[in-house]
């Protein structure tokens, strides 16, 4: 029996890697990384597929090899240029180790952050008046194991997948309360098109906040008048951040169509609310117990959302048709933050937002080592490299909700971000 051809292959069905097209459409359902690869068909994927993938999966790749179709054209903003410059910078870095995990340094920290929860236990204990103290100590011990969690799932921590997996769905959901395959899948998406409008979901926080005048386009009366109000409602809306990444990682691993390890997740997810709800039962009464639960879900929420805000939500937001290259597109809606001498705990890597983007797996400790020659690298293409305190960072968002909300009014608002440059 002659074996079955197989058919040629489409521009709309392939994407470029290092000058190479690749057939990826019959893979893409079973992509590990969720849905992220179909915002890449017809374009250049070299920078994001080098920011995640291992050499197994640079094998794999021969076996998309696209028949029968010689090229296509870049698209409008991609510059080889700057992403040759690039891989070689990512490439120089490899050979210094500065992707390899020093996991003495993550294991402490991992300590110090359970003793943080363990402390607020203690607290409770030792008197129930304590219970703000508490409240604290467990906030900050969740935005901590955020942190960790964050980089567990980045694989850069653990040189295994799998291990890095297994980790991460226990130590977020069990400590955090947050499913590790709903974090990967949206956040891989987020790393590979960041602040690109439709595609990454970590800015799509309509109706009740928004910050690009182009939202307003396409939202209805009710959506409008609370984005003229989010210069007020923003600090609430943050502050219930966090009960909605939880109720969202429950309602993922309940319903989610392919969730690797449902039933793992489900009871880590379990778990994590009969320690977290048996807290409650440390205190004498109902009213202290509804004050620590809101206190300290609500300060969370605060401790990460607003990490995450000066990162990205005063950067440029862009349509995909206008995305430049992996490179300049994460220079350009990155900013880091200068951290207080002795507070970059608190900010759990994501200081260095820049070097954390253009390269995911490299360990939190090894991002300063990298730092100046990324700078050197955006000085010498002209891209943005932006670093701000972190007052600063918050009054940058704070003019956006505002001049957002000024546009939803009807007042005259011109487009802040209508350039890449810093």
């Amino acid at each position: 029996m002659a074996r079955k051809q197989r058919p040629d292959s489409r521009v709309e069905d392939c994407v470029r890697i290092d000058g190479e097209l690749y057939d990826v459409r019959a893979w893409a359902p079973r992509h590990p990384g969720g849905d992220v690869l179909k915002h890449f068909f017809g374009r250049d994927a070299t920078g994001a597929f080098a920011a995640f993938h291992s050499a197994l999966a640079r094998k794999m790749l021969k076996g998309m090899r696209a028949r029968n179709l010689a090229s296509f054209t870049p698209e409008a903003g991609f510059s080889a240029d700057v992403e040759a410059d690039f891989e070689a910078l990512r490439t120089r870095a490899r050979e210094a180790g500065l992707f390899e995990s020093r996991r003495g340094w993550f294991y402490g920290h991992a300590a110090w952050t359970v003793g943080l929860i363990v402390a607020s236990v203690g607290l409770l204990v030792w008197s129930p008046s304590a219970w703000p103290l508490a409240a604290l100590a467990l906030a900050l011990g969740w935005q901590q194991c955020g942190w960790l969690a964050h980089d567990v799932l980045h694989n850069s921590v653990h040189a295994q997948r799998r291990t890095s997996e297994l980790v991460g769905t226990l130590f977020g959901g069990v400590v955090l309360g947050f499913s590790g395959d709903w974090w990967k899948t949206k956040h891989n998406t987020h790393h590979a098109l960041p602040n690109v409008r439709g595609v990454d979901t970590d800015i799509d926080t309509t109706p009740f906040l928004s910050f690009s005048e182009s939202d307003l386009a396409d939202i209805g009366p009710v959506t409008r008048w609370l984005v003229r109000a989010q210069t007020v409602t923003a600090i609430p809306v943050l502050a219930a951040a966090r009960t909605n990444w939880v109720v969202a990682s429950f309602l993922w691993a309940l319903r989610a169509p392919s969730v690797p390890r449902r039933a793992l997740e489900l009871t880590t997810l379990a778990l994590h609310l009969g320690w977290s709800f048996g807290m409650l039962a440390l205190l004498p009464s109902w009213g202290l117990r509804i004050a620590f639960f809101v206190m300290a879900q609500l300060l969370s929420g605060l401790f990460i959302g607003s990490v995450f805000l000066v990162g990205h939500n005063a950067r440029p937001m862009v349509e995909r048709t206008d995305a430049p290259g992996f490179c300049e597109l994460q220079c350009a809606t990155t900013q880091n933050i200068r951290a207080p001498f002795g507070f970059t705990w608190f900010f759990g890597g994501l200081e260095h937002q820049i070097e954390h983007h253009l390269f995911p797996t490299m360990p939190r400790h090894n991002h300063k080592r990298i730092k100046n020659d990324v700078r050197a690298l955006c000085e010498a293409h002209g891209l943005a490299y932006v670093e701000r305190s972190f007052a600063e960072g918050l009054v940058d968002v704070a003019r956006v909700l505002a001049r957002v909300a000024g546009a939803a009014r009807g007042h005259e608002s011109s487009p802040a971000h209508a350039s890449f440059q810093g």
